[in-house]
């Protein structure tokens, strides 16, 4: 084949080269996009099962939407509804606890009454069988020239029985208040309550079956023990305590804030000296570190002398001899105020502010009584 003859050949070999790449490219690409609009088809279908899904989930939360509304319109009926029921019964449990004080005030008049005319009784029965008569005016008319003489004591000045009827609380309320002493008597088999008043630290030893004995320099108050069947004694407490041979337990209840130091300080020593081991001595008064007291209690007692600070209370029941001495702020006499702290909405840190602040609450507001326990051995 002469060199053109070939040239030619080569051309066309060439040329018929050229087109089946370029029918392979084109069906490559035809293919392509054939598996291209598939998977666009396949995707289309997915978008479309999604926004069906999507319109489902938009009628359920309308719906939704639709019964909360639904639900927030009956709530705020029914919230007014629950704040007149609420209302309704703070309103009632307000005139339970005015009707409860008024009851437990009428109860504590009635046994005053009741100790009044006991008194009046003993009187006229002795003046019945006193001297005779003419010898009984004489006597009255001696008394009525007389000169008035001041009473010996805020006891003699004062109905007692009638100013704890109004000032002190219910004798329930003391009770209840008192029964937090019990875990330190429980196992006692001979306990001494000085002070021991209209008795309520007795009835709670004689409910839990424990032995005991009160004693208290104003007559009435022994008078009214022993007509409710509680063992009590007029006289002076700690005279009353140096007789003992032992005892295991004593209650001071409101006593220390009347007596002057050196009568605190023979109350600890006779205490620490009758006890036996393992014997211990409460003694409960007003709390000078709560500012409370001067604004609430602690003044309207003429009696009182001056509060007696806890940690004195606690060097002279140490200088007496006791070693396990715990001192104890009553939750029941807690004050129900307190000052709230502060939050503020900027997130700036106020917990200084708030640590002091708390401090100041606790002198304002703290427990208006302590007690000192102190445990003998």
């Amino acid at each position: 084949m002469s060199n053109i003859g070939q040239f030619l050949q080569n051309v066309k070999e060439q040329g018929g080269f050229r087109a089946k790449l370029r029918n392979r490219l084109f069906s490559a690409m035809i293919n392509g996009f054939e598996a291209i609009d598939a998977d666009l088809n396949e995707k289309q279908a997915q978008l479309d099962s999604i926004r069906s899904d999507m319109n489902a989930m938009q009628e359920v939360i309308d719906s939704l939407q639709k019964r909360m509304d639904q639900a927030e319109t009956a709530v705020g009926a029914d919230r007014e509804t629950i704040s007149a029921i609420r209302n309704d019964l703070e309103g009632i449990g307000t005139n339970l606890r005015n009707n409860n004080a008024a009851i437990e005030k009428l109860s504590a008049d009635g046994e005053f009454v009741k100790l009044k005319l006991s008194g009046i009784d003993r009187r006229l029965g002795k003046l019945s069988a006193a001297a005779p008569a003419e010898n009984a005016q004489s006597a009255a008319a001696e008394t009525a020239a007389a000169p008035a003489q001041p009473a010996d004591s805020d006891y003699e000045s004062i109905d007692y029985f009638d100013f704890e009827n109004n000032f002190r609380g219910s004798i329930e309320s003391i009770k209840k208040a008192q029964a937090f002493y019990l875990k330190y008597f429980s196992n006692k088999n001979n306990v001494v309550d000085i002070g021991c008043g209209r008795g309520e630290f007795l009835s709670l030893m004689k409910d839990n079956g424990i032995n005991a004995c009160g004693v208290d320099i104003y007559e009435p108050y022994v008078e009214y023990c022993n007509n409710q069947e509680l063992n009590a004694v007029c006289g002076d407490g700690v005279a009353y305590l140096a007789k003992q041979d032992s005892v295991d337990g004593i209650f001071v209840g409101q006593v220390v804030e009347h007596l002057q130091p050196w009568q605190i300080i023979r109350l600890c020593n006779t205490a620490y000296e009758k006890l036996s081991d393992g014997g211990c001595i409460i003694i409960e008064t007003p709390n000078p570190t709560s500012l409370a007291i001067y604004t609430n209690a602690f003044y309207i007692d003429p009696s009182h002398i001056k509060p007696v600070h806890p940690l004195t209370m606690k060097y002279y029941l140490e200088k007496a001899g006791f070693r396990d001495i715990e001192i104890i702020y009553t939750e029941a006499s807690r004050p129900p105020y307190e000052i709230p702290e502060l939050k503020l909405r900027d997130g700036e840190n106020t917990e200084e502010f708030n640590k002091a602040m708390k401090q100041v609450s606790e002198l304002l507001y703290g427990s208006q009584d302590y007690a000192v326990v102190a445990v003998k051995g």
